[in-house]
This record gives C-alpha cells, structure tokens and sequence, in this order.
C-alpha cells in the first residue's frame, strides 16, 4: 500500500510539472501549447479542470495565430455552445478557416454539418474539397454519385475523374470500378484489355471481389 500511495504521489507530481511547463509555454505565446492547453481544459484530463470557458479562451489565442486544429476547435465550441453562445454561423467560419489553414478532419465535418442542414449543394462543395485535396473516401463518394446519376448535374466523365484519382493512389474499390466502366462502357469505351487491367490492380490492392472475378477467369480459360 506504501509503495503505490508513493507511485500514486509520483505520478500527480509528475502530471502537475507536465501541466505546469504548458501553460508556461502557452502563455509565453506557443500556439501549438495553446491549443493542447485548450484540450486539456475541454476535457478535464492530464492535470487540468474541466472548463469550456478556458478552453475557448486558449484556442482562441491559438487561433489567432492560424494554428489548424485550434481553428477547429473553435468551430466545435461555436457548433456545440462550449464556453461561447452557440452560433453556426461562427461555426463554418472558423471550420472553413480551419480547412484553408490544411485541416482536412474540418472538411469533413462541413460535409456532414451541411448534409444534416439540407444544404447539400453545400456538402457537395466541401466534398469536391477533399477530393481534390487527395481524400479517397471523397474521391469514392463523388464517383458514385456522377455514375449513379444521384449529383445535382451529375456527370459521367466527372465520376470517371474521380475514380482514376483514387485508383492512382491504390485504391482496389476504385480500380473494380474502373474496370467496370471498361468492361460496359460506361463513361469511357469499351476495352477488354483495360478492364483486365484494371481488375488485376484491384486484385494486387486486396479487393477479394476482384481476386475472385480472376479466379473465376482463370477457372473459365482452362475449361476451354
């Protein structure tokens, strides 16, 4: 019992010298100090007391200077109300903000703000974003959507866009899809080499679709 009240003793040392040297280094103006300051104060833990109020105070110093995740930090404390009023228009603001300053998870979450609003050519833009910006769950997304015809405007060459971007990156969905397009010719022509090709890349990048549409190949090639 001794020996773990002098563990226990250690540790809460420990965690108030922790605590100490960030806020030492957040008020000496370190943005990336401010920010995990702010963490610590939203959710109570590492040494700190829970307090939506410093929390957006730090984040907002963090903020200022343009620091990524602070910025969307600030549009959850505007989304949800934590230290400030709650305002959705402050919320895309600083969410925006944040995707500009290269937070990708912000993007993603004004995708699915806008898609719980209704404003889905809204979701559609902040989707076309992270496509662009190299996302291949984006990138997926906006392909079906042209191919199934389910985008406002939808447009077959689009889709085919978006899914060679993802497939360039290894995507086996992207690659089985592609050859799909190949083999009906549906937004490209007709090309039986292509769409073997493309389904042996979907095989090489694990989709056990396409591993077993080539086994079934193969199996069909020697019954011959």
């Amino acid at each position: 019992m001794r020996f773990l009240a002098i563990a226990c003793g250690f540790l809460l040392l420990t965690g108030c010298h922790n605590i100490y040297q960030l806020r030492k280094a957040a008020v000496n103006g370190d943005p990336e100090a401010q920010y995990e300051y702010g963490r610590r104060f939203l959710t109570g833990q590492k040494g700190a007391i829970h307090s939506s109020k410093l929390a957006f105070k730090w984040f907002s110093r963090a903020a200022e200077k343009r620091q990524p995740r602070a910025m969307a930090a600030m549009g959850l404390c505007y989304e949800r109300g934590l230290g400030v009023p709650r305002s959705m228009q402050k919320a895309r603001q600083w969410y925006a903000a944040a995707v500009d300053a290269g937070n990708d998870d912000a993007c993603q979450t004004l995708v699915q703000m806008e898609a719980r609003t209704g404003n889905m050519s809204g979701a559609l833009h902040w989707l076309e974003r992270m496509a662009d910006d190299d996302s291949i769950p984006a990138q997926l997304i906006l392909a079906r959507m042209h191919l199934n015809g389910t985008a406002k405007e939808a447009n077959v060459a689009e889709g085919i866009r978006y899914l060679r971007y993802a497939a360039m990156q290894g995507n086996g969905d992207a690659c089985l899809m592609l050859s799909t397009c190949y083999a009906t010719g549906k937004g490209v022509p007709r090309n039986d080499e292509l769409m073997m090709g493309w389904l042996v890349n979907a095989a090489e990048a694990g989709n056990q679709t396409a591993v077993s549409l080539l086994k079934q190949a193969e199996k069909t090639q020697k019954g011959q």
